[in-house]
């Protein structure tokens, strides 16, 4: 019973028609769902009152608290509050079932302690892979890492753009969409000089009857 000693890593999806856990490994938390067991005292559950439940959980209880540990089996003791002793005794049963039947599918690193699935399971070490990574998947870790590195490296060598860093998107006046470098919108055709202004000198577009600046007739 050795898993159940974290507590962490098991689920109870137990519910008045039956039993089931849900054991997750204690590095990438991948779970794996016991077969579900049916109550039999599920036709007679029955509500209890505040005396009778609190008798009926202390010893319905204390099996499963020897198994998990007196955190879990106060968190079991509050969900299933309502059950009844005869279905106490049935989840302890399944519980037990349950163990036996997750404990196929994980093993205990005997460095950290730690429950882990397959995955994460050094079958050369012996160990977990958080203590001893797999040298192979490492490997190619290392060298995916130096490729995105080395190419990081050339990139910073090479001349990726010699264009005219100040040259700018120009807006049409007229359509006032992006006109191109030419002469003329390449949308709507109109003209794209500037006419100066003979009192301010500010630049216009062409377009406009008086200076935008200071309202001189152009």
């Amino acid at each position: 019973m050795a898993l159940l000693d974290h507590p962490k890593n098991v689920e109870d999806l137990s519910g008045e028609k039956g039993f089931q856990w849900k054991f997750h490994c204690d590095i990438c938390s991948n779970g794996f769902d016991t077969t579900f067991v049916s109550s039999r005292s599920a036709a007679s559950t029955r509500r209890l009152g505040f005396l009778g439940r609190g008798l009926e959980i202390a010893g319905g209880m204390a099996g499963s608290s020897a198994l998990w540990g007196a955190g879990q089996a106060a968190d079991a003791a509050g969900q299933f509050r309502n059950m009844s002793a005869e279905w106490h005794k049935e989840h302890d049963n399944a519980f037990t079932q349950g163990v036996n039947e997750a404990k196929v599918h994980f093993k205990k690193c005997p460095k950290c302690k730690l429950y882990v699935c397959s995955e994460d399971w050094n079958d050369e070490a012996g160990l977990c892979t958080n203590d001893a990574p797999a040298l192979v998947t490492e490997l190619q870790a290392a060298k995916a890492q130096t490729r995105v590195e080395q190419m990081r490296e050339h990139v910073k060598t090479q001349t990726l753009y010699d264009g005219d860093m100040t040259e700018r998107m120009t807006l049409c006046s007229t359509c006032g969409k992006p006109s191109g470098s030419g002469k003329f919108c390449q949308n709507c055709g109109s003209p794209l000089g500037y006419r100066e202004c003979p009192n301010c000198h500010h630049q216009n577009p062409t377009t406009v009857a008086f200076c935008g600046e200071c309202g001189t007739k152009l």
